[in-house]
């Protein structure tokens, strides 16, 4: 496994998953601390990079391809922490095989586009509801469901 340097780890891009965390290594790859989500919201008795890394290797192969990336550089160590860094292209992928019913939800969305043209996250269309309506309209919408 290769080691490399990612001084800072703490930038979160997704904000639905505050404990998937992100950092830049010191060759421009943007990689997320997979051991530390594990610790966060796995569970250490059944989830583990090794098992991932095995588990989704024609979609580890695939984004190589895509991506121009080489295997080595897909799941990396840290230097200074140790823990096991992975690219970013599959973090989405990761999620899932932490919480399979994501993966799911996930998957769901994808039908919906392919069928309907447009998907809207829960969030997105909770935050126009309450960007368009008053508490006082919301509350009595919600009360008559």
């Amino acid at each position: 496994m290769i080691i490399k340097k990612i001084p800072t780890c703490q930038e979160v891009k997704y904000l639905e998953f505050p404990d998937l965390i992100f950092g830049i290594s010191e060759d421009g790859n943007t990689y997320f601390d997979a051991t530390h989500y594990i610790l966060c919201k796995g569970n250490i008795k059944i989830h583990s990079i090794k098992d991932f890394d095995i588990g989704f290797y024609f979609w580890k192969k695939s984004i190589c391809d895509t991506y121009q990336l080489g295997m080595s550089d897909l799941i990396v160590k840290e230097e200074t922490t140790g823990h096991i860094y992975i690219d970013e292209a599959l973090a989405m992928l990761f999620i899932a095989y932490i919480d399979p019913g994501f993966g799911v939800y996930i998957l769901e969305r994808i039908s919906e586009m392919l069928l309907t043209g447009i998907v809207l996250s829960d969030t997105s269309l909770l935050m126009m509801v309450r960007d368009r309506f008053t508490n006082d309209i919301i509350t009595q919408i919600t009360t008559e469901i």
